[in-house]
């Protein structure tokens, strides 16, 4: 292939990477999508292909004028765009590219209207990166690397056709070697100089650390829509979102140290205010909590009852962008820390952010729940403060059979523990799971649901627990969040996925405080693990995505600093084993010169190899010290 029509052809798929790229990371209208890719195709065509063919696409053409024309139609139409239309700059910024890229594919014939295209190329694959940090842009991005490398080595090798032109147009003969092909050693040496520029790009990437994922996402994407997670909750919001099987977050924790491993709660907002339609949280005036170390903030300590805590449950969480500003983690969370101008807290143990995330965001917590005491099972009379049972004994006006149902349940108990237990089992052996309930419009849904329908999904069942628990004297709030039961066994996370919102209860009892329990019965709807294999994949291809979003679109100052850390200490080991070597090769040859008489050494020469050894040994005695010391602090 000559070297014109090389270049030519790089050209064209260097702006089809970058549209690629751009129509991937922004959401470009159908008609300027359509516009642009036809306009691609039809050059393409016009390039590589013979005949009919090659015939009809040398007929889309226009004069420069024209051109020109289209250019200034396009200029008004930016404006348009963003005044009335698209109402920002960035879309109609992007919507004008496209159109300047279609123009100048069909332009092409001068050496500046190849260096226009390039830089509209550039401005969109800069574009695109900045809109997305999914992992497709990956292999765009190489893509247009190679495609880059080509098309500046090809248009500075074709200069010399330039010079070659002018010759042939002065009567000259022109020099052979300016009338030159692609070659396979050209070939090689062009793929070699862009392996050479990716490892180039890498060495930048993890020496710049990222300022920030995705700058100009909150423009273009809409945070995932969330219900249940504000101050008010009407009874069956939560439902019409358990189809959607969106992922919400990925919860990181040990899973040797979870009782139950298929069941794994993330808790949101808890609401204690019911006046029988909807839960309102009363408790929500947020605090700033304080910070203990930079990105570390204390949400509860012990309180002087470490006796009466679970075992701590460590977490790392990766939080999707969602139109709440909660931060979801198990219950009950003792610390959190992240990347966060500052944290905020309620009365009730949520946790939140000042403002809704826009953008993907990682924090780790350290949360304890509360086991049920053994003091708690016995039968002895409690007593709450006024302040405590305002809020969670309130009940609003219900018909007496939800009170005299509650009584019959929990008549033969005497602990509140036994009272709530019974309560819960009741729930789960007498009423059917089921999303197809729609109780939102009824005037009484808790005795629509108790009495006369029977099935429901958890809200039903979390309303109807707490409700009975508070008429016979026992506190209970509402605690809307996650249940999450997909596992990932490659990347050892837990997947949260919308379709996994659930409602559950926590009741106060006196001595082990709250305590969580759910009422909600097993669904009953097969899992439908039809391809095992497939499903598998499927999780490989999100633990690539995750570490993806880790190292790559979350790499931080911090990382940066821990990765120079591990090269240090990585850089140390190799020169102790060096060292270590040296020793026990002089050794023997030290001994043996000292040994044999015959052996006479200069007096020089001897005292450094005992300089070099002394130094040996003084190197081994700290560091003897060092591991001593060291060995000390740890126990």
């Amino acid at each position: 292939m000559a070297f014109k029509q090389a270049l030519r052809l790089t050209s064209i798929l260097l702006a089809a990477v970058s549209f690629i790229g751009l129509t991937l990371g922004s959401d470009l209208p159908t008609w300027l999508a359509v516009l642009t890719g036809g306009g691609l195709i039809v050059v393409l065509l016009r390039q590589v292909t013979a005949g009919a063919l090659r015939h009809l696409a040398s007929h889309v053409s226009l004069s420069p004028a024209g051109w020109n024309l289209l250019v200034i139609v396009g200029f008004l139409g930016f404006w348009v765009d963003m005044l009335w239309v698209s109402g920002e700059l960035l879309p109609a910024g992007i919507h004008f590219l496209m159109i300047l890229m279609v123009i100048k594919l069909f332009n092409l014939r001068l050496r500046r209207d190849y260096l226009h295209l390039y830089a509209i190329s550039l401005v969109a694959i800069l574009a695109s990166g900045s809109l997305t940090t999914d992992l497709w842009y990956f292999p765009i991005f190489l893509l247009y690397l190679v495609a880059g490398v080509w098309t500046l080595m090809l248009f500075q090798i074709t200069k010399g056709s330039v010079d070659a032109d002018a010759l042939t147009i002065a009567g000259q003969a022109p020099q052979p070697e300016l009338l030159g092909r692609v070659t396979p050693q050209l070939f090689w040496l062009a793929n070699g100089l862009a392996l050479v520029c990716f490892g180039m790009t890498l060495a930048i990437f993890f020496t710049i650390p990222r300022i920030s994922a995705g700058f100009y996402q909150k423009g273009f994407g809409e945070n995932i829509r969330t219900s249940g997670f504000s101050e008010t909750v009407n009874l069956g919001a939560i439902g019409p979102i358990k189809r959607d099987p969106s992922i919400v977050m990925r919860v990181e924790v040990q899973r040797h140290t979870l009782h139950a491993v298929d069941r794994f709660y993330v808790r949101g907002v808890s609401f204690d205010q019911y006046d029988g339609k909807s839960w309102t949280n009363r408790l929500g005036y947020r605090r700033n909590l304080s910070e203990e170390s930079s990105g570390m903030f204390i949400v509860r300590g012990h309180q002087g009852a470490a006796s009466r805590l679970g075992d701590a449950i460590q977490q790392n969480i990766l939080l999707e962008p969602l139109d709440t500003s909660v931060l979801f983690a198990a219950p009950f969370v003792e610390k959190i820390s992240g990347k966060f101008p500052a944290v905020q807290s309620d009365f009730a143990g949520s946790v939140y952010l000042p403002f809704p995330s826009a953008s993907r965001i990682e924090y780790s917590v350290v949360s304890r729940s509360h086991p049920v005491l053994p003091a708690d099972l016995g039968s002895e009379p409690t007593h709450y403060p006024e302040s405590f049972t305002k809020h969670f004994l309130q009940t609003p006006s219900l018909s007496e059979r939800i009170g005299r149902l509650a009584e019959d349940i929990t008549r033969a108990q005497t602990s509140p523990y036994e009272k709530a237990h019974a309560i819960q089992s009741f729930l789960i052996h007498n009423y059917r799971y089921s999303l197809d309930a729609p109780l939102a419009g009824v005037d009484r849904p808790l005795e629509e649901f108790l009495f006369l329908r029977k099935t429901g999904y958890c809200e039903h069942y979390a309303t109807a627990m707490a409700i009975m628990l508070r008429t016979v004297g026992i506190p209970a709030r509402l605690v809307t969040g996650f249940l999450a039961t997909e596992w990932n066994e490659y990347g050892s996370y837990y997947v949260v996925r919308q379709q996994d919102a659930h409602a559950w209860i926590e009741v106060y009892l006196p001595h082990s405080g709250w305590v969580m329990m759910d009422p909600t019965p097993p669904s009953g709807e097969p899992v439908g693990d039809v391809y095992p294999a497939w499903r598998a994949l499927e999780r490989i291809l999100d633990n690539v995505k995750l570490q993806w979003s880790r190292f790559f679109v979350q790499y931080s100052a911090s990382d940066q600093l821990a990765v120079v850390r591990e090269l240090k200490a990585g850089g140390q080991s190799v020169g102790h084993k060096a060292l270590d070597s040296m020793a026990t090769l002089v050794s023997p040859i030290l001994e043996t010169v000292r040994g044999d008489p015959r052996l006479r050494v200069p007096k020089y020469l001897a005292r450094g190899v005992d300089l070099g050894a002394h130094h040996c040994c003084v190197y081994h005695s700290a560091r003897f010290e060092r591991e001593k010391n060291l060995s000390k602090d740890v126990s």
